[in-house]
């Protein structure tokens, strides 16, 4: 019987250092400061989701209304919600928004500094980045009216739980369905 137990004690430390492991290397990054600074801002954008996805030909009042806001308050926020579409980081992409869509937004909502190029500047973009190319290179991106053909939009959210939360996961439910 005491052979069971420290069986089952090992076991229980191997679930639990796979438990730490697999938390140690899902952390998140470093926070970008300027993920915080704009943070407020992709939630005052959703006015606009209609647009961002496709699903409407122009952007409504309302969202041109919160996007002009943005641009006079903190104008790089505009210009980093547009990279993050576009790199696929967090959970933008899981949203369908467009890449092409939102680069054209400031153009379309008429803002008074609609040129996306002034990313560069705001986002402090070094020349030879691929964020560089993006924005030097916005003006040649037209927006597409069909969300099904837009090759410039991410591949959408991607689960990354990865290996080791998998096999935590596995480890946890065989722990659990022995015991009952």
């Amino acid at each position: 019987m005491a052979s069971r137990r420290q069986w089952w004690w090992c076991l229980l430390l191997l679930a639990a250092w796979c438990c730490a492991v697999a938390a140690a290397q899902s952390s998140p990054p470093a926070a970008d400061p300027l993920q915080s600074k704009c943070q407020g801002d992709f939630g005052k954008l959703t006015d606009c989701m209609d647009y961002a996805t496709g699903h409407a030909a122009s952007p409504s009042s309302t969202c041109c209304g919160d996007a002009g806001d943005t641009e006079k308050a903190r104008p790089e926020c505009l210009c980093y919600i547009i990279q993050q579409v576009h790199t696929g980081r967090n959970q933008v992409q899981s949203l369908g928004l467009r890449f092409d869509r939102l680069i054209a937004l400031p153009a379309a909502c008429n803002l008074p500094n609609s040129n996306v190029s002034l990313c560069i500047n705001l986002l402090n973009l070094k020349p030879g980045s691929p964020d560089y190319a993006l924005f030097a290179n916005a003006s040649k991106i037209t927006p597409s009216t069909n969300p099904a053909s837009d090759s410039t939009a991410g591949s959408g959210f991607k689960l990354q739980a990865g290996i080791h939360g998998s096999v935590v996961l596995a480890v946890i439910s065989a722990i659990v369905s022995s015991l009952f």
